[in-house]
Protein backbone atom coordinates (compact mmCIF):
# COMPACT_ATOMS: atom_id res chain seq x y z
CA UNK A 1 0.00 0.00 0.00
CA UNK A 2 1.39 3.19 -0.84
CA UNK A 3 1.87 6.14 1.87
CA UNK A 4 -0.67 8.41 0.17
CA UNK A 5 -3.45 5.53 0.34
CA UNK A 6 -1.57 4.65 4.44
CA UNK A 7 -2.38 8.29 5.42
CA UNK A 8 -5.78 8.73 3.65
CA UNK A 9 -7.18 5.52 5.32
CA UNK A 10 -5.89 7.01 8.19
CA UNK A 11 -7.25 10.04 8.15
CA UNK A 12 -10.28 8.82 7.00
CA UNK A 13 -10.66 6.04 9.87
CA UNK A 14 -9.72 8.76 12.49
CA UNK A 15 -12.56 11.12 10.93
CA UNK A 16 -15.18 8.23 11.13
CA UNK A 17 -13.65 7.60 14.55
CA UNK A 18 -14.16 10.99 15.52
CA UNK A 19 -17.86 11.54 14.20
CA UNK A 20 -18.98 8.35 16.06
CA UNK A 21 -17.63 9.73 19.22
CA UNK A 22 -19.04 13.18 18.45
CA UNK A 23 -22.64 11.74 17.40
CA UNK A 24 -22.69 9.35 20.71
CA UNK A 25 -21.64 12.79 22.84
CA UNK A 26 -24.19 15.21 21.56
CA UNK A 27 -27.54 12.84 21.70
CA UNK A 28 -29.78 14.54 24.18
CA UNK A 29 -32.39 11.90 24.95
CA UNK A 30 -31.99 9.80 28.06
CA UNK A 31 -31.59 5.86 27.14
CA UNK A 32 -33.71 3.75 30.29
CA UNK A 33 -33.21 0.13 29.19
CA UNK A 34 -35.49 -2.03 31.95
CA UNK A 35 -35.10 -5.76 32.34
CA UNK A 36 -31.96 -7.35 31.46
CA UNK A 37 -29.22 -6.55 29.18
CA UNK A 38 -29.15 -7.82 25.54
CA UNK A 39 -26.88 -10.35 24.50
CA UNK A 40 -23.85 -9.76 22.17
CA UNK A 41 -24.25 -10.84 18.73
CA UNK A 42 -21.61 -13.59 17.86
CA UNK A 43 -20.02 -13.00 14.84
CA UNK A 44 -17.34 -15.77 13.15
CA UNK A 45 -13.57 -14.10 13.04
CA UNK A 46 -13.14 -14.99 9.11
CA UNK A 47 -16.15 -13.62 7.92
CA UNK A 48 -15.51 -10.40 10.17
CA UNK A 49 -11.96 -10.24 8.73
CA UNK A 50 -13.58 -11.22 5.07
CA UNK A 51 -16.05 -8.36 5.44
CA UNK A 52 -12.97 -5.73 6.71
CA UNK A 53 -10.46 -6.85 3.40
CA UNK A 54 -13.50 -6.42 1.51
CA UNK A 55 -14.68 -2.56 2.69
CA UNK A 56 -10.17 -2.06 2.13
CA UNK A 57 -9.60 -3.49 -0.94
CA UNK A 58 -13.42 -1.35 -2.34
CA UNK A 59 -11.80 1.92 -0.54
CA UNK A 60 -8.16 1.40 -1.61
CA UNK A 61 -9.98 0.95 -5.16
CA UNK A 62 -11.73 3.82 -4.92
CA UNK A 63 -8.61 6.25 -3.59
CA UNK A 64 -6.42 4.98 -6.15
CA UNK A 65 -9.23 6.21 -8.60
CA UNK A 66 -9.66 9.29 -7.50
CA UNK A 67 -5.71 9.79 -6.93
CA UNK A 68 -5.41 9.11 -10.88
CA UNK A 69 -7.77 11.53 -11.22
CA UNK A 70 -5.97 14.30 -9.63
CA UNK A 71 -3.05 13.51 -11.14
CA UNK A 72 -4.24 13.25 -14.57
CA UNK A 73 -5.83 17.19 -14.24
CA UNK A 74 -2.54 18.45 -12.93
CA UNK A 75 -0.49 20.12 -15.66
CA UNK A 76 2.99 19.02 -16.54
CA UNK A 77 5.58 21.43 -15.66
CA UNK A 78 6.30 23.74 -18.49
CA UNK A 79 10.14 24.35 -17.24
CA UNK A 80 12.45 22.68 -15.16
CA UNK A 81 14.03 24.47 -12.54
CA UNK A 82 16.89 23.05 -11.62
CA UNK A 83 18.85 19.46 -12.90
CA UNK A 84 21.57 17.24 -11.15
CA UNK A 85 22.94 16.80 -14.22
CA UNK A 86 25.68 18.95 -15.83
CA UNK A 87 25.56 20.09 -19.24
CA UNK A 88 28.51 18.24 -21.80
CA UNK A 89 31.32 20.60 -22.61
CA UNK A 90 31.92 21.03 -25.89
Amino acid sequence: MSRVTRNRLGTLIAGLFVGLLAQQASATEEIVVYGSAASAVKVDPAVFRAEIANYIRTLNIALRTTLDQDLKRMPAPKIELASNTTPPRA
